[in-house]
């Protein structure tokens, strides 16, 4: 049912011009279902808790404001990622003579594959933020997976009331036709991965490295510390379950689209017809079930129901914070999902420090890149971060300054 009832747009030269004169301007293709705000208005520390346990980070900096108020920021911040459930939407109103470019890439299966974040600084409690989503580039790229797919740059910013940019960015996302995974294989030179088993002997491993997890918490990170080529303590995410799916999104929520229940559901069928089709009921259903229902991911073209690339951008984020303690500042991140992430799958992560430097402008800071790799010996994550540090010289490290706000938004 749900093939029948699914749209199979093609990415044509036609469609790709229409993204193209959206530069600007938000991406049709991530618009916000009904009720489409924020998951998290305000910030709470009681939704910094609920996101960080839903991550899998029970670090007391973000579940224990006792803590908290005993460390250098004197309360609850947010952990890297949480901004992803915050910022009410401001995007940049769409000229009426661009009206048609709504049909940009439609009936194209989306998926997220990475992007670069700064930040400026902590989310703290009672602070509330409002986010723009633009258009920034496009491009046409022919893939062995994909044959021919639009990778589309978006810009993001979030600020607050006083016009202050807590973080901003870019993330990227892939628009691949929809093709069902026999005819995937049929034109594909690779191999499909093969479900996650695991032997006992595994699973100790797995729960080892649980035990052992690196959390460098109030021991201060010092510049004088560090040297280039330092492997960083290993981390583990996994065998990944659809348990681990349903916790990211009890802390996040449903971030662009909204899959709402019920009638909140129909009404938002209204105005995201694309992003339902028909499941094996015969009953409308979002299309985001690709991550929970194996039949519909095999319509789309994959072999197996897979995370959201959102879930692996938190895994670094859980991987940087663990690192750099309560008392470092994460600038930048940026991240690449290299391949699926299947249900079933366990990504080690591990991490080198690239560069060591007392910056002119943002003081002492380390470079270092994350990798991620799955049971196979398959990279899945690709990363890189920029740390400011405290120095046995001048102290702690000092916040960024904050760029000026968007100009791709609306008052």
């Amino acid at each position: 049912m749900s093939s029948q009832s699914l749209i199979r747009g093609r990415i044509t030269d036609e469609s790709v011009e229409l993204m193209r004169r959206r530069i600007g301007y938000p991406n049709p293709t991530l618009r916000a279902g009904i009720h489409g705000g924020a998951w998290n208005e305000i910030a709470t520390a009681d939704a910094v808790r609920r996101w960080s346990l839903c991550m899998g980070d029970d670090n007391p900096l973000y579940i224990d404001p006792e803590y908290a108020s005993k460390t250098r920021w004197s309360e609850t911040i947010a952990p890297l990622g949480f901004e992803k459930s915050m910022g009410i939407l401001r995007t940049r109103e769409l000229p009426e003579d661009m009206k048609d470019t709504n049909k940009a890439l439609r009936g194209v299966q989306l998926f997220y594959s990475g992007g670069e974040n700064f930040y400026y600084r902590p989310i703290t409690e009672g602070v509330k933020l409002y986010r723009t989503k633009w258009v920034d580039g496009v491009e046409v790229k022919e893939s062995e997976f994909a044959g021919r797919s639009a990778i589309v740059t978006n810009g993001l910013a979030l600020w607050d009331k006083d016009d202050v940019v807590y973080s901003d960015g870019m993330e990227w996302f892939v628009h691949a036709e929809r093709r069902k995974h026999k005819d995937e294989l049929s034109k594909s030179k690779r191999e499909p991965d093969a479900p996650a088993s695991y032997t006992d002997a595994e699973l100790d491993e797995i729960e080892a490295a649980y035990d052992a997890e690196y959390v460098r918490g109030s021991d201060t990170l010092y510049i004088e510390d560090v040297a280039v080529g330092q492997v960083l303590p290993r981390m583990v995410k996994g065998p990944l379950t659809i348990t681990d799916l349903i916790n990211f999104h009890m802390g996040a929520g449903w971030l662009i689209y909204g899959n709402w229940a019920y009638r909140l559901a129909y009404e938002n069928r209204k105005r995201l017809r694309g992003f339902y089709s028909k499941n094996h009921y015969g009953a409308w259903d979002t299309v985001q079930r690709v991550h929970w229902e194996a039949d519909l991911a095999r319509e789309v073209g994959i072999p197996n129901i897979y995370d959201i690339g959102a879930l692996r951008q938190t895994m670094v984020c859980h991987y940087l914070s663990n690192y750099s303690g309560d008392d470092a500042w994460v600038y930048r991140m940026r991240y690449e999902f290299r391949n699926f992430n299947y249900m079933g799958d366990t990504t080690w992560l591990t991490g080198t420090i690239t560069d060591v430097r007392v910056d002119d402008v943002l003081g002492p800071l380390i470079e270092l890149d994350v990798r991620g790799v799955n049971q196979r010996g398959k990279e899945n994550i690709r990363a890189s971060a920029t740390i400011l540090v405290a120095s046995r010289k001048t102290g702690l490290c000092k916040l960024p300054d904050p760029p000026p706000p968007p100009v791709h938004r609306c008052d």
